[in-house]
């Protein structure tokens, strides 16, 4: 156990400045540890006509490109990152220059940034399924005619074309107002280094230059994406649309004109007619974008204090932990386990104490599926908010 010890305060420092090293270069090793995923059933993909049309549920599609089969979000200090693996090859269309109509390919990824359901727009309206609600904004990569062709965001907060133009005064100054919306009303956009940006439409010029950024692995079969938090811009009292301590929802969807799926192959076409085709997976609720780096590895930003939280022990663990902490007087005290992600996973308190020494006993191994690693036990008072770094060795 000595040496586990050892090990893990070494190595320390190194996890708590980055805690999601994801670099965005096509090699895909750097998701291995990503623990925040959806996994999607296979040959679910389906047409993009259906709630347009008045049908409950789409009808089944054969095609393999947008074909999702898992998805994958991480977060660091300034980025969103998103992660999608898909049973054909991401990005892969069609191509004038074969004699073919020029296909279109994206890989999108909406966001409820406000973790509010009454403002943007449910994922229905744009005939993607399952359905959900409430996303207000897009990071997304569009491929057109055989390459990437713009990597950009997406502000769904428009119910009108009065309330859209008003969205481009808005924009100007870089103000997004999460309002409700609807999926025919949106801004979409290139966003560059020096805070400008340029209106892009589909099927447009490519645009180099961009802030988001994306791969796709050599074999097609991953793509990973990149979008800088202030990329989403800012509200109306200059605070960040997308910022540590946020909680988000996730969708992830691939969507293609299928000029050379399966199911235009089946209906005779040669790369010259449209089948589009959609798979959305279940969604990544409540993501937290934990600021780890912050509350962990600078503790003076945390309110002075004479309330202690004393070293759990033993640690690290691999069964019991004792946790034990003193209060000056009387108040309201949360207790929670958290892990990397900043995600609760087990709440020990919630209630009114005494002063005096209080001890807690925590077992990982009584919660299923819990993985070893690093977790953080947040001690919040009415005046104070303490962390423990906690080692579990399975």
């Amino acid at each position: 156990m000595r040496r586990w010890y050892l090990i893990f305060m070494l190595i320390l420092p190194a996890i708590l400045v980055a805690q999601h090293p994801i670099t965005i270069d096509g090699n895909f090793s750097d998701w291995t540890g990503i623990a925040v995923s959806k996994i999607d059933s296979a040959n679910d993909e389906h047409d993009t006509d259906w709630f347009g049309d008045g049908f409950a549920e789409p009808f089944p599609r054969k095609y393999s490109d947008i074909d999702i089969l898992e998805v994958k979000f991480a977060h660091d200090r300034e980025n969103l990152y998103g992660y999608c693996k898909a049973r054909g090859v991401i990005g892969r269309t069609s191509r004038a220059v074969d004699g073919h109509k020029s296909g279109r390919f994206y890989f999108i990824i909406t966001i409820d940034v406000d973790n509010n359901d009454v403002t943007g727009y449910p994922l229905q309206e744009g005939n993607y399924f399952p359905n959900s609600t409430g996303y207000d904004m897009n990071m997304e990569v569009e491929f057109y005619d055989g390459e990437v062709n713009t990597g950009h965001y997406i502000n769904h907060e428009f119910l009108t074309e009065e309330e859209l133009e008003q969205g481009r005064v808005d924009l100007e100054n870089h103000i997004i107002r999460m309002k409700p919306g609807t999926y025919e009303h949106y801004l979409q956009y290139v966003v560059f280094p020096d805070t400008s940006y340029v209106y892009v439409s589909d099927r447009g010029d490519p645009v180099p230059g961009g802030i988001i950024e994306g791969a796709v692995s050599e074999d097609g079969h991953e793509a990973e994406m990149k979008a800088p938090m202030w990329g989403f811009f800012w509200d109306e009292n200059g605070n960040p649309i997308v910022a540590l301590g946020d909680t988000i929802d996730i969708s992830f969807s691939l969507e293609g004109s299928g000029e050379l799926s399966e199911s235009a192959v089946e209906m005779g076409y040669t790369g010259d007619k449209s089948v589009w085709g959609s798979d959305t997976a279940e969604p990544i609720e409540a993501y937290y974008l934990a600021d780890l780096w912050t509350n962990v590895s600078e503790p003076k930003a945390t309110p002075v204090s004479n309330d202690l939280f004393h070293p759990n022990y033993p640690n690290p663990f691999n069964g019991e932990t004792t946790l034990c902490y003193s209060l000056q007087q009387k108040q309201k005290v949360q207790l929670a386990i958290h892990n990397m992600l900043g995600q609760e996973v087990s709440r020990l308190i919630d209630t009114v104490q005494p002063a005096g020494t209080h001890r807690l006993s925590w077992n990982p191994n009584e919660i299923e599926h819990l993985s070893s690693g690093i977790y953080f036990a947040i001690l919040n008072g009415e005046k104070f908010r303490l962390i423990q770094q906690l080692l579990y060795l399975k």
